[in-house]
């Protein structure tokens, strides 16, 4: 059975018919952090829905040289004599921030990046790649990153809504 797709992609360089969507997002975890992705194929209404998940892991050279820039040389131990008691401290729950999330629109075929737009502000809606037939470029609002090369196209909606704050 073929789902009905009102709108067509064809990559320039594989010419494959489909894509995906991936979403990057970093974790604190204690004094480390993480970074997390998912992914699943963008489906005929622009939304998409995730069918993987994985922990990105940290090459183990990479992660050395990092560490490494954030070595500090401590001073003598001093022992907490504050009045403070473990049970005083505030717990932070994580809060989500989709604002910090990265988006990526990639062709399934040769995984070659597509520049896309969102339905709504603020990240709202779905999400129209601009090689799609249906892209209307004054009725999508720009992934952030991409809002220079949109500006240059002459392809926002109303600049004044995009000046950084």
């Amino acid at each position: 059975m073929k789902d009905h797709q009102p709108w067509e992609f064809t990559c320039k360089t594989c010419g494959a018919h489909k894509l995906t969507v991936t979403r990057v997002w970093h974790i604190l975890a204690g004094p480390d952090s993480e970074f997390w992705q998912e992914w699943g194929p963008l489906e005929a209404d622009h939304l998409w829905h995730f069918k993987f998940k994985e922990k990105i892991e940290k090459e183990e050279e990479n992660d050395e040289v990092n560490r490494s820039d954030y070595r500090q040389e401590f001073g003598e131990y001093a022992e907490d004599t504050s009045i403070s008691h473990l049970e005083d401290y505030e717990i932070h729950q994580p809060q989500d921030n989709p604002g910090n999330d990265k988006f990526f629109v990639n062709c399934a075929g040769c995984d070659r990046e597509i520049e896309f737009g969102w339905a709504k502000p603020d990240r709202g809606g779905g999400i129209f790649p601009v090689e799609c037939s249906d892209f209307i470029p004054e009725e999508v609002w720009p992934e952030p990153r991409f809002l220079n090369s949109w500006h240059e196209k002459h392809w926002l909606i109303n600049e004044s809504n995009y000046t950084d704050p």
